[in-house]
């Protein structure tokens, strides 16, 4: 490994000087294929490829982690011709070979079969209208099937049918197709999961029978028709979400909001002696100035409000947050290389878990984004993650710990679960992780999908692009409002990703984005970050809800709805527990005592020590002294908004937008937008 990246680092450094004798190639988007140091013309510039760009990586001067401006010296560029070779194929295992879709299910047989194909997971091969058997029922094929779609009631490719009477013949099992690499697939299966107001919507299903419910008035409502979906978009608050679960199902009507404001109780702030006279002392957060603009709006000054969500946002628990999501400049990310002496310390530490080689065991079957400098940079991001505790903690076995539980996690959500496929070489299914960096079934063409929110708040704040924010990377990070505080986190500018989504599956982001899943907390559930090191202590309120230290409590923050809390372990949760004793052993982890299942564990809730609200959204109290005595206030929230607490100036935003304000500087002049 080591040799193959010198001789990489040689190729890149004497590329400016290959770039100076050859003839350069005139870039045509979408079209020229390159490799690293060949050297590319585009809009009368010069640069060389590197980091593999693919057709779409468009060259330019800021583009710097595929190209390199170069100059093009005296030789006229020649026009690469468009190649003719075969099409390119996509590598992605999400992308089916040419799937051949019949929308009309093949009708049943209409005469008694004389013959039955007994269904071998993996192995059996059918047509459209071929008659399967399939633990002791029998099922029709319809929309092509592969050998790893079993049938079962209600699926795409299958319909139930009637055996006859028939024995079913066992029929041999068919020899692979040679020029087809079978795809491992699971069968063709959304999942969605949505906030709206407080209420959790979630639910999983085959592709065109996805449906969300929640527990809204006491009863399980699900979003099942377009006037349903309609009704949820257009919520405004929760009072909206319990008044379409009324309607729909006959309850009684909930009561609407009194109009009558509550008196909010005044804070009566700790003030701090001032030592020296010229210091001005701290703006008391309690006190609010609202004048009108004569336009309908009003006015606040921003020192008002800056000091209102300082007094918010200060508690014990919001700094250790806030210090634990703290972000490495992505210049220093990109500097990160195997074994790089200048590495940052928690890279270093990584590095001394995880080698190269034990990356390549682990992941023997990666996608090919998956690399493992991408892994180290991803840690590199997050300087929390694997950091060396100085309070006595054991900093290396807190790292481990982490690998394990976020490798195992990895497997369950991107491996090819394919026990005997060839693809698999051989390797167990545990050795399986990383195998997708997309969601199944999309592709970099789709400009829409289900995943696009972009209409509401979450459309306004989180801009949709003419992209298709489905999953992708290790934490298949889905939908616009989660790829938008992503770039946040990653760029301090949202659109980088919500323009440009491939990011998250093709540069060190693929697997960035699992880690920033990792240390940021998912109210009300803390971050797995404190869970696996010790900072969370479950208190009162979570020991009664059974959740307590070890790997079982990270399942319920990863997947809890439908992985926990069901009395018995589910196929899930069993799979994720072997993946992580199988991690462990090989890492030498001891997991001696740990609680793994989540089978008996509740969900985490507001008054579990982990609980922190961290979404601002209207107060609805009143004030005596402002115009139409409005609050002129927001309030923290468990449920996600528009505004998030860790963003420092969006609960200004938060307070412009629902009442109409400006916000003014010390000389009492209206700050520009976006200032």
């Amino acid at each position: 490994m080591s040799m193959k990246l010198s001789l990489i680092a040689a190729l890149v450094m004497g590329v400016s000087a290959q770039a100076q004798a050859a003839t350069p190639t005139t870039w045509q988007p979408g079209k020229t294929k390159v490799s690293n140091g060949d050297l590319v013309i585009y809009q009368d510039a010069c640069y060389v490829a590197k980091n593999n760009p693919g057709s779409w990586e468009t060259p330019s001067a800021s583009s710097t982690w595929f190209w390199t401006s170069a100059s093009c010296g005296d030789v006229q560029p020649t026009i690469a011709p468009t190649p003719k070779p075969t099409p390119v194929i996509t590598l992605e295992p999400t992308v089916q070979p040419t799937p051949v879709v019949t929308l009309e299910p093949t009708p049943a047989p209409t005469s008694e079969p004389s013959n039955i194909v007994q269904w071998v997971p993996g192995k059996t091969t059918v047509a459209n209208g071929d008659l399967v058997m399939f633990n002791q029922i029998c099922y029709v094929a319809k929309n092509n099937p592969g050998t790893w779609e079993s049938p079962r009631s209600g699926s795409w490719f299958w319909d139930e049918a009637s055996c006859g009477g028939v024995t079913p013949t066992p029929t041999p099992t068919a020899e692979p197709t040679p020029e087809i690499t079978p795809t491992p697939t699971t069968e063709p299966e959304l999942c969605g999961d949505n906030w709206v107001f407080g209420y959790h919507f979630a639910g999983c299903g085959p592709q065109n029978e996805l449906i969300l419910c929640s527990n809204v008035l006491g009863v399980k409502a699900c979003i099942e028709t377009p006037e349903d979906s309609q009704a949820i978009t257009n919520a405004q608050s929760a009072y909206d979400v319990e008044f379409w679960a009324a309607t729909k199902y006959n309850l009684p009507l909930p009561p609407k909001p009194t109009a009558e404001p509550t008196p909010e109780p005044t804070l009566q702030p700790t003030i701090e002696p001032t030592i020296e006279p010229s210091i001005t002392p701290s703006i008391d957060p309690t006190e609010l100035t609202v004048t009108e603009d004569g336009q309908g709006g009003y006015l606040i000054p921003r020192a008002q409000l800056e000091a209102r969500e300082t007094a918010l946002t200060s508690s014990a628990l919001f700094d250790l947050v806030r210090a634990d999501t703290q972000t490495l400049d992505n210049a220093a990310v990109e500097a990160v290389l195997p074994l790089r002496a200048e590495n940052p310390e928690n890279v270093r530490r990584a590095e001394a878990i995880v080698s190269a080689a034990d990356w390549e065991f682990l992941f023997p079957i990666r996608h090919e984004n998956y690399t493992y400098q991408r892994f180290l940079q991803a840690i590199a991001k997050f300087p929390a993650f694997c950091r060396t505790y100085e309070d006595g903690r054991n900093s290396d076995d807190i790292c481990k710990r982490s690998l394990v539980t976020m490798f195992a996690h990895f497997v369950q959500e991107t491996g090819a679960h394919a026990p005997g496929w060839e693809g698999a070489k051989g390797n167990p299914e545990w050795r399986q992780g990383l195998y997708y960096v997309r969601e199944m079934y999309k592709s970099e063409t789709d400009t829409t999908g289900p995943y696009n929110k972009c209409t509401g708040w979450a459309g306004e704040r989180w801009p949709c692009q003419n992209k298709s924010y489905f999953g992708r990377g290790a934490k298949q990070l889905s939908w616009n409002y989660n790829y938008g505080p992503f770039s946040e986190a990653m760029f301090g500018d949202k659109m980088v990703l919500l323009k440009n989504p491939e990011l998250v599956a093709d540069t060190w982001l693929n697997l960035a984005s699992a880690v920033f899943f990792y240390v940021y907390p998912q109210p009300p559930k803390p971050s797995m970050l404190h869970v696996i090191d010790g900072t969370w202590q479950p208190n009162a309120a979570d020991k009664a809800n059974g959740i307590e230290h070890g790997f079982g409590s990270t399942i319920q923050i990863i997947n809890g709805a439908f992985e926990c809390g069901k009395g018995s372990t589910t196929n899930q949760a069993k799979a994720r527990i072997a993946y992580y004793k199988e991690i462990a052993n090989y890492l030498s982890l001891d997991i001696t005592g740990e609680k793994l299942d989540c089978a008996d564990m509740k969900a985490f809730d507001t008054n579990g020590s982990g609980a922190l609200e961290v979404y601002w959204d209207k107060d609805w109290g009143w004030d005596a002294n402002t115009p139409g005595n409005h609050s002129f206030k927001c309030k923290l929230a468990g449920y996600q908004t528009a505004y998030s607490a860790w963003g420092k100036g969006d609960y200004e935003i938060c307070v412009e937008d629902i009442f109409n304000v400006q916000a003014t500087d010390e000389f009492g002049e209206v700050i520009p937008e976006g200032k």
